[in-house]
Formats: structure tokens, C-alpha cells, sequence
């Protein structure tokens, strides 16, 4: 990379990496008009291309009550609240993206920095019973030690978490409701 492309990139990272409200960001190239200050686009855009991964877009119901995969994937319209896929050019009128999992974790893993920062349950976490510092406190992953791995009925000889780079994957859902009817999320 060269440095106009490295400039961008810190200048996206600090927007990104802040939480930085696009109305001030689009501010920055007036404020200092002799850097290079990409738009958001450009930006993601450069972000995504050097990450390599590679997004899954979904078409769904405008009101989120089901993404057109699976059972609703030759569906025009949703099933639940009988909004239409398409609107009248054709397209999708609402798009979910999804970066897969698997190629986020290895590239997790293929840095060495955030693959050091991942191994931190195994290395440097303590619990302290009676006391909730951190997810590996809790009562559901200190119930897994020690157990042994079972799959679709299968029982491996391995433990749960025996391996300092085990991963313990959380789902945060910010009102998502896979299992249940909802108006919004």
C-alpha cells in the first residue's frame, strides 16, 4: 500500500474505530483540507477489498420478519406480514449482509496480535468464585469444563475449553428474534 492508500485507511479506522457520527466525518476534509479524506464508501470499500472476506447478501422482508433463504427462498412476498420482496424495478427492497464466520475467525487467527488477544481465557483469565469479571465467570461456561464435547448425539473424549485456543462464541441479538413473530427489531 502506498502512503494516499495507508492515510485513507487510519482516516477510516479512526471513523470506524470512535464510532464517529457521519455528519462530523464528512466534516474532516474541510477541517483539514490538505489530507486525504476518503468518503465512508470509499473507505469500506478499501477496507473490505484488503480484508479479503467477502459478504453474503440476503434479500428480506422490509420489516424483518424473514429473510427469503430456506423454506422462503422462491417466496415474492413475506409470509408473515405479506410485504413484497421486490419493489417495482425489481429489486429487493430491503438486503441483509453476512460476513460468514469461518473466514473472520481465521483471519482472527492469522494475525498474530489478535490471535494472542483471543488466547486470554486461557492464559491470563483467573476466576475468582463468587465473583462475575468477565463471560468465562459465568455459570454456563463454568458448567462445560471439564465436560466432554458431544454433537448430534456423539460424545468426544475431549473437554470443553481444554484447549487454550478454544473459542467460546456468544450471540448478542439486539432484539432479533429468530424463534418469534416480531413487528420490529
Amino acid at each position: 500500500l502506498d502512503d494516499e492508500d495507508l492515510a485513507m485507511l487510519r482516516a477510516y479506522a479512526l471513523k470506524t474505530e470512535t464510532h464517529m457520527p457521519f455528519s462530523t466525518y464528512t466534516k474532516l476534509p474541510y477541517a483539514f483540507p490538505d489530507a486525504h479524506i476518503p468518503t465512508t464508501d470509499r473507505g469500506k470499500s478499501c477496507a473490505a477489498f484488503l480484508s479479503g472476506l467477502k459478504p453474503e447478501v440476503y434479500d428480506c422482508c422490509e420489516n424483518s420478519c424473514c429473510a427469503f433463504v430456506g423454506l422462503h427462498a422462491e417466496r415474492e412476498q413475506c409470509p408473515y406480514c405479506k410485504s413484497p420482496r421486490y419493489n417495482e424495478d425489481g429489486f429487493p427492497v430491503k438486503e441483509f449482509s453476512y460476513l460468514p464466520l469461518i473466514p473472520r475467525l481465521k483471519g482472527f487467527n492469522a494475525s498474530l496480535p489478535q490471535a494472542t488477544a483471543m488466547r486470554y481465557r486461557g492464559h491470563k483469565h483467573q476466576h475468582i468464585p463468587g465473583q462475575m469479571n468477565d463471560v468465562f465467570d459465568a455459570k454456563v461456561y463454568r458448567s462445560k469444563l471439564g465436560q466432554s464435547v458431544t454433537t448430534a448425539g456423539k460424545q468426544y473424549k475431549h473437554t470443553y475449553f481444554s484447549d487454550t485456543r478454544d473459542i467460546a462464541l456468544g450471540l448478542s441479538t439486539d432484539g432479533f428474534a429468530p424463534f418469534r413473530r416480531r413487528k420490529q427489531t
